[in-house]
């Protein structure tokens, strides 16, 4: 079951002016809440052991940071946050009997969780069953928050604006040639779509398209078809194990063209396998580190769990938990919690979620905002979201792009 408590506090420390109304106002309403002394829980289901567990641990480690915040600083009205935790090892079946737990026996305010596209999937219908707020993290399938959405939100961006993002950087850095290749799951196959359709919108011809099965070996047939259509950048959607394979296949064959991957290449795993084969890959991603409150964030999480590369990852879990936390300091949601009413409180959450509506999070561009409302779960905007990384040192490490050389014939 791997299942843990975490009743380490939340508190958000040097709270925004926002933040400080809604507090006092709980304050001086508030005074004998039915909940008092009792822990405000949530859940966190996700991926820590299997296939995604680099993205699960990251992200709940991202969580437990915020969690911490508050708690430090005395929580909310006086109630600490505590943490039930679940590995879904990956397993669609055993997330929703975890996410079904949290709704039935935890009596959870919100669930948080949700990197796999499958996993993530089969928390939606107890979301919706349950009427529990169900934050969503990286899963990246487009239509997950298409309304009807009644309880779940998505954090993380969905794969038709990383596709967007790539095929406005291939536009803009001038190539002309643009060869695909997918693995043969929805994640690759869509995403491939997804990328050729806004690589037409921009003029940009893609020369051949490719799908391999995830579990092939031997990926030379499809690369020695991608080298005679003489494309001048290669974009790769795949998984961890055969993104490493495309890439050490592409190395084996001497093709030293500019390469774009996924947000897979984001993963240790998959530039572990890839070793130097992975080095001056392009890769999209939504953390930018010039931003100084990033770089805090990722300090912060050095110093309790060791380095971490600055992916999206960390961020997901943080920015979840603080939409969560600021959320339940509503007024709202704070006189459901007086009344003991848990069913209510939880329609009290969405509400909040919905009406705060813009958050600043340590996603995207600095200025760049979550979007929620009433018919928009899904918060990460098309513009300003996107900073792409480059890897180096044997795919030991991410760093800033050097877009000024990754031009046509580099």
């Amino acid at each position: 079951m791997n299942k843990t408590t975490n009743q380490d506090p939340v508190v958000v420390r040097n709270p925004t002016p926002s933040w400080r109304a809604i507090l006092l106002c709980v304050l001086a309403s508030m005074g004998s809440a039915a909940w008092a002394g009792t822990p405000l829980r949530v859940c966190y289901v996700d991926d820590r052991s299997g296939v995604a567990a680099d993205t699960g641990i990251q992200s709940f480690n991202g969580f437990q940071i915020a969690v911490s915040e508050i708690n430090d600083a005395g929580g909310i009205n006086g109630q600490k946050v505590e943490v039930v935790s679940y590995d879904g090892k990956t397993d669609p079946q055993l997330t929703a009997t975890f996410a079904s737990r949290c709704a039935e026996d935890d009596g959870a305010l919100a669930i948080v969780g949700g990197n796999p596209s499958a996993p993530a999937a089969a928390m939606i219908p107890v979301a919706s069953e349950y009427e529990i707020p169900y934050l969503m993290l990286s899963a990246g399938t487009d239509n997950l928050t298409d309304m009807p959405a009644p309880f779940h939100f998505r954090v993380g961006p969905r794969n038709a604006q990383d596709a967007a993002a790539i095929a406005e950087l291939i536009a803009r850095q001038g190539f002309k040639r643009v060869a695909l290749i997918n693995n043969s799951l929805p994640f690759g196959t869509d995403s491939a779509h997804a990328t050729e359709a806004a690589l037409k919108t921009s003029g940009v011809p893609v020369v051949i398209q490719q799908t391999y099965d995830i579990n092939a070996t031997d990926l030379s047939p499809q690369i020695g078809r991608l080298r005679s259509a003489n494309p001048d950048v290669i974009v790769v959607f795949p998984y961890a194990a055969d993104g490493a394979r495309v890439l050490r296949t592409l190395q084996q064959q001497g093709i030293s063209l500019p390469r774009i991957v996924a947000r897979s290449a984001l993963l240790n795993t998959l530039r572990e396998l890839a070793g130097d084969a992975s080095d001056g890959v392009l890769v999209p991603n939504t953390v930018d580190m010039q931003r100084p409150d990033v770089k805090k964030f990722f300090d912060s999480y050095k110093t309790r769990f060791g380095e971490a590369q600055p992916t999206m990852y960390p961020v997901l879990g943080y920015d979840a938990a603080k939409m969560f936390l600021q959320a339940i300091a509503d007024p709202a949601v704070q006189k459901a919690l007086a009344a003991d009413e848990l069913a209510d409180a939880r329609v009290a959450i969405r509400d909040a979620l919905i009406r705060n509506g813009n958050y600043q999070g340590l996603q995207g561009h600095a200025g760049a905002t979550y979007q929620f409302g009433p018919d928009r779960h899904h918060g990460p905007p098309d513009q300003n979201w996107f900073v792409f990384v480059q890897v180096a040192d044997k795919g030991k490490h991410l760093v800033a792009a050097d877009l000024a050389t990754f031009k046509p014939g580099s």
